[in-house]
């Protein structure tokens, strides 16, 4: 599991420098902005306002993520200078204790372009691009962490540390996107997407108990999981260690991802396939109101290769978190990550039950909906609110957007607005430059964490719900957007 996040890490990584990598797909904060580029991954009805080719690495860059979680929540100045993680005794327990949540999620999106292009003929717009996308989502407990931190030091010998999840998946995408005006009002649109699966692993512990069995922790559990693609699973007993009576429990430190032309070459030939749709609509009345939807990822992906993983009916006992190096060495916090890491995914215990050829998995959907009011006397501003909840089961999260909006001139655009969401309150803006030939965007879905942040990685310090976006796109055909010269009445 370590590699496999691990290469998804790399991947994130190379989403930021090469193209992007932003919470949840796409910024918020564009929905109303005034010719954004991108606005038909927000919503397929949306037409640009002219053609455009993403330029390569520069089409769209960012990176964000979506939490309730701070890096302070974790990590502590020591006395000897350096970092240490919750767990060193010199971190205070009820200084760690008040700032985890009942519930800490983590979620990490990218979205990778590859290639980009929209046209118009006619009343139709439409949009074909090709990108990889990765997803990696954790549902961490609050009493998972108070377990960690205190275990049986204030005397407590039980432990209930159910649903704790965490997933990675990722994908490529091949997508067309047609839209369709209908008289002045009302646009429908559609993106149709063809899916490959890359990689997906997936545990979800649904129940786990921990009662203190003389100086272990005996644990009962119900959990599953699965893991797809090209991936090699090892267990113990295939590793040559069959004689521990562990013969079908995940070895983790085996698992192995292709490194050579010819592997992955032999999981192309049988790939994983699926399908989705996004659908969009927008309507506007008296030429001042705007109402608007859309549903993202309607679909599934049919995954081929895959092991599916059980704990066992029986009990079985864990040391505990008591084990992790405190040293001041400069690795130490990567030692002790490394550490919990290990420690966690043992105690899961999980059984390798067998292989599949075949399993489908149904996309996590998004919902829009949004408003938009001009105002009469100025209709180059406006008001707007936008809902979105995400369909996801543990990993699922809802936010309220409100969003003053201004197309100054009829090539620059900005967004100011406020959002309320599960992962907290927050700030955010766009501005869109958009000339003749060429467009710039640049956007940030919540300005708070970015006032305390690291100074070498600029990461956030008390809270990593945030994300920045930016790019660069050729444009091209003749003008179609909200202010055409010729109608003297909306420039009014």
């Amino acid at each position: 599991m370590k590699r496999l996040i691990y290469l998804f890490a790399v991947a994130a990584a190379f989403a930021a420098v090469q193209h992007s990598s932003y919470a949840q797909q796409n910024l918020r904060s564009g929905y109303f902005l005034d010719g954004y580029t991108y606005g038909y991954k927000l919503n397929p009805a949306f037409q640009g306002e002219r053609g455009f080719l993403a330029i390569p690495v520069l089409g769209k860059v960012g990176m964000g993520v979506e939490s309730n979680l701070g890096l302070s929540t974790f990590l502590y100045p020591a006395s000897n200078g350096q970092l240490t993680t919750f767990l060193s005794p010199e971190v205070k327990d009820a200084d760690f204790l008040a700032k985890i949540k009942p519930s800490n999620k983590f979620m990490l999106n990218a979205d990778l372009p590859v290639f980009a292009l929209g046209f118009r003929t006619g009343k139709m717009y439409h949009t074909l691009d090709v990108s990889l996308r990765a997803d990696a989502d954790a549902n961490i407990p609050g009493d998972l962490l108070s377990f960690m931190k205190l275990g049986a030091s204030d005397g407590k010998t039980s432990w209930d540390i159910s649903n704790i999840g965490g997933r990675l998946d990722a994908r490529a995408e091949l997508a067309y996107g047609i839209s369709r005006r209908f008289g002045r009002n009302l646009s429908v649109g559609a993106r149709f997407k063809v899916l490959m699966g890359v990689a997906r692993a997936e545990i979800a512990m649904d129940e786990m108990n921990l009662k203190m069995a003389e100086d272990e922790w005996a644990v009962r559990a119900r959990g599953n999981g699965m893991i797809s693609g090209p991936i090699t699973v090892k267990t113990y007993g295939e590793a040559g260690d069959a004689a521990s009576g562990q013969a079908n429990v995940i070895d983790w430190s085996t698992i192995e991802i292709p490194e050579s032309v010819e592997d992955i070459t032999a999981y192309l030939k049988t790939p994983s396939l699926g399908f989705a749709v996004d659908l969009g609509a927008s309507y506007t009345f008296l030429d001042l109101i705007t109402v608007s939807a859309s549903v993202l990822d309607l679909g599934a992906l049919s995954w081929k290769h895959s092991t599916s993983l059980q704990t066992p009916q029986t009990s079985w006992n864990f040391q505990g978190f008591e084990n992790i190096s405190m040293s001041g060495k400069d690795n130490a916090i990567a030692d002790q990550l490394e550490t919990m890491t290990d420690e966690l995914m043992n105690s899961f215990n999980l059984e390798k039950t067998g292989t599949t050829d075949e399993w489908a998995s149904p996309l996590a959907w998004t919902l829009h909906a949004g408003i938009e009011a001009k105002l009469p006397f100025y209709k180059r501003l406006s008001v707007g609110a936008l809902a979105t909840h995400r369909f996801d089961g543990a990993y699922s999260w809802t936010e309220g957007r409100f969003s003053i909006n201004w197309a100054l001139l009829r090539c620059f655009a900005i967004s100011g607005n406020y959002a309320v969401s599960s992962f907290g309150n927050s700030f955010g803006a766009a501005a869109n430059i958009h000339l003749p030939g060429l467009t710039l965007f640049a956007g940030v879905d919540s300005l708070l964490p970015l006032r305390n942040v690291t100074p070498k990685y600029y990461i956030p310090i008390d809270s990593m719900n945030t994300n920045v976006t930016f790019g660069l796109n050729f444009a091209f055909g003749k003008y179609k957007g909200q202010f055409p010269k010729k109608d003297k009445k909306a420039r009014e």
